[in-house]
């Protein structure tokens, strides 16, 4: 039923995604469980007066998520990832950064999540277009921001490049023009620091190092951990269905689906490169793509025997998360 409702075309269904976050989070910052992890990123020393006070944590997090959601299953809906408008990509994005929220809760990322989407509306729409160069800008200057909020997020401009090659012949301007865009967030950013004097701000990774050997993964209890395996096992299913499109498909909805296909390898590459220059796996970065093909299979799910299966299994171990948040 739920599953129905959001796979069709009906917007009012997009009201109870408030309800779902703002419950979600409002309960566990009343019991104190809402822990946002600072990695010291620039947008953490911003909003670390945020950070100590639980209510407006919560609700800060919950604009941030419903902010994502909607404007992710715009982009969806919009580039016709989907043959009709549908509303699942903004429950699946909720439904994950709610209960990611309850394991690990990163601002960083949920704020540069949207940033990520501002550009990747620009990046959608360079296709076989004579002048694209005010894209190409949009989307340096988007993905630049989203780097600035979340330093692991620098990779975004690989994704750039790397669909260019894919999809457009040689224009040096195409690849010049995004790299200057992409740098500009940075360069008011250092200019800012610099009339602060506080130029040790530069500083985007720490790696903080400790001899407790414990995992974070390890720390997890068993509606996590059900959760975690219920996702990536969806994944699983989800991959296959989005890469191998049917002879039917036009030009266009194939070369929409590479070039995201290319940004959710370089938001997995911000994953990696997170753990690798500062020792942390911060698991919320991986929120965007995996909403995005969770969204299009489970919207699939007409054509899939397991689909909803999976879909309202996802849903009861979030539900697990929350409350065993409690116990």
């Amino acid at each position: 039923m739920i599953l129905r409702t959001y796979a069709s075309n009906q917007p009012l269904s997009l009201v109870l995604l408030p309800l779902i976050a703002f419950a979600a989070l409002l309960s566990v910052a009343s019991a104190g469980l809402l822990v946002p992890y600072n990695a010291d990123f620039p947008l953490d020393r911003l909003l670390w007066n945020w950070y100590g006070t639980p209510y407006a944590l919560a609700f800060l997090s919950a604009f941030l998520i419903l902010g994502g959601a909607y404007l992710s299953n715009v982009v969806f809906n919009r580039h016709e990832f989907f043959n009709v408008p549908v509303f699942v990509p903004a429950l699946i994005y909720t439904l994950l950064a709610t209960t990611l929220a309850v394991v690990q809760l990163s601002i960083p990322v949920l704020v540069a999540n949207i940033f990520a989407l501002l550009g990747l509306n620009s990046h959608l729409k360079i296709f076989h277009q004579p002048r694209v160069l005010a894209e190409y800008f949009e989307c340096g200057f988007w993905y630049g921001l989203a780097a600035v909020c979340f330093p692991p997020y620098i990779l975004l401009i690989a994704s750039v490049w790397v669909g260019t090659i894919v999809t457009r012949a040689f224009h040096w301007r195409e690849y010049v023009l995004p790299l200057i865009a992409f740098g500009v967030p940075f360069a008011y950013w250092v200019s800012w620091l610099y009339f602060q004097d506080d130029m040790v701000g530069m500083v985007l990774f720490k790696k903080w190092i400790s001899f407790d050997t414990q995992s974070f993964f390890g720390t997890w209890n068993r509606s996590i951990r059900l959760f975690a395996l219920t996702t990536l096992l969806s994944l699983l299913f989800a991959i296959p269905r989005y890469l191998f499109l049917s002879e039917r498909s036009s030009n266009k909805a194939k070369t929409i689906r590479t070039i995201f296909f290319i940004v959710a390898l370089t938001l997995v590459g911000s994953y990696f490169i997170a753990f690798l220059l500062m020792w942390k796996w911060i698991v919320m970065s991986l929120l965007l793509p995996v909403s995005f093909l969770l969204g299009y299979w489970f919207a699939n799910y007409r054509v899939s025997l397991v689909a909803p299966f999976f879909f309202y299994l996802l849903l009861a171990s979030s539900v697990a998360c929350i409350v065993g948040a409690f116990i």
